[in-house]
């Protein structure tokens, strides 16, 4: 079990204070990443002029709070188009600098969470000497013009982040056995990914953001252009066919990750059924996916779609299960648990619970006390001035009327 993260953004799009921001994300999804992986770290840095490659044998966690810390943040600018993280758990190849992710083939870099089994038999069809098994993956997709003809040879599982040539592009992918998560900013441009839902969560709440987290569908090669970044990414992504009928010799059942709990021998490698409470596809022994086994039955119900919902019990609002949080008296929903995060911490806010307003714009929330009404549209500080701003610019392109004495009103354009 390894685990990618990492950023992919709009090129000099960001304000400075969104910079920071996505500074502050970056550290906390390095350190919260340390338990996918303890055997090495390494970065990967894209923008026009550069793509540069860092990789350490220190923790993740021990490397944020060091004083190299500081000078990786520091190659993070307006200019960066990707930012892609990991953090190893050893399989194959020894535990060296040289054998940390990112690898770097041809025009690729890339970083790979997962086991290829068949990576001996790949390396000596393209003649070529691999230490680690996640090298074959990187070599094919910098030879193999088509993605499938890449899936098609590979026999393990995996969770992908890579670019190539285009610096703008940051391509992602996943099959059945490993997590990927992303969360889009859209006021900054920004998509950010992570292994799992949870250290994507933590790492966006503790930097103040609450925007939404999707898991990837599977089985899909998603390229995620930065120039294109306007409301929402592309979710138009390539399906390809991997191959689900290998055999390995390793048995790493007991750490895949599907959203329950590590290490508790209730997954099959590639044999999924249908949660037989709320029908979503699951690959435990008992059939119960986790949202259905770690539920407590008497507080949630199915809605007419078969998802499970249960109530906030600070707003009431009615959220899917997957939206709360559970609280010593209770499930709060995202927001009500971000403020009584406050309560508890004592912070910014004075330690008082304070409402948060999604902006009708960017989808940011932010304190209501903040917000403002603009031509019936409820608005963050940021979208206001910018509104302000687009008005102004489209007021002075329109004919103005002056008066030249008589009265009479003249056009000039």
């Amino acid at each position: 079990m390894c685990g990618i993260f990492g950023f992919a953004k709009r090129e000099g799009w960001q304000s400075e204070s969104q910079l920071d921001r996505i500074e502050d994300i970056v550290s906390n999804l390095t350190f919260e990443s340390v338990v996918r992986g303890q055997d090495s770290t390494g970065f990967a840095i894209c923008s026009k002029d550069d793509k540069l490659v860092y990789k350490t044998l220190k923790r993740s966690d021990e490397l944020v709070c060091s004083n190299d810390w500081h000078g990786i943040l520091e190659k993070i600018d307006a200019e960066t188009t990707v930012f892609m993280g990991h953090v190893r758990l050893a399989t194959t190849g020894m535990v060296t600098e040289q054998n940390a992710h990112p690898f770097v083939k041809g025009s690729v870099i890339g970083a790979h969470n997962g086991v290829i089994y068949n990576h001996n038999a790949i390396a000596s069809k393209i003649g070529k000497n691999v230490q680690v098994d996640s090298e074959v993956i990187f070599g094919l997709l910098n030879k193999k013009n088509k993605y499938q003809e890449v899936f098609d040879l590979l026999e393990g599982d995996f969770a992908l982040s890579w670019v190539d040539e285009d610096y703008r592009v940051l391509k992602l992918m996943h099959e059945v056995d490993r997590p990927l998560h992303v969360a889009y900013w859209k006021k900054a441009r920004c998509l950010f990914w992570a292994s799992t839902e949870e250290i994507l969560g933590t790492a966006l709440k503790e930097a103040g953001l609450l925007i939404e987290i999707k898991e990837l569908p599977v089985d899909m090669v998603y390229e995620f252009n930065t120039e294109d970044f306007w409301k929402k990414p592309n979710e138009n992504g390539i399906k390809v066919k991997t191959n689900q009928s290998w055999s390995g010799s390793y048995n790493y059942a007991n750490s895949y990750y599907h959203g329950g709990t590590y290490g508790s021998g209730n997954y099959y490698g590639n044999i999924k059924s249908n949660c037989k409470q709320c029908n979503e596809e699951t690959y435990r022994k008992d059939k119960t996916c986790y949202k259905c086994s770690n539920k407590p039955t008497d507080s949630l119900r199915l809605n007419k779609d078969g998802e499970w919902t249960g109530t906030c019990v600070e707003c009431k609002t009615e959220c899917k299960y997957d939206q709360l949080q559970d609280s010593y008296n209770g499930y709060l929903c995202d927001i009500c648990n971000y403020n009584s995060g406050y309560i508890h911490s004592g912070g910014s806010h004075g330690g008082r619970i304070e409402k948060q307003t999604s902006c009708d714009y960017c989808g940011d929330y932010q304190p209501s006390s903040e917000m403002a009404i603009v031509n019936s549209y409820v608005l963050c500080a940021y979208c206001e001035s910018t509104e302000k701003k687009y008005s102004a610019q489209k007021q002075a392109r329109l004919p103005a009327n002056i008066t030249d004495g008589s009265g009479s009103g003249v056009e000039v354009k």
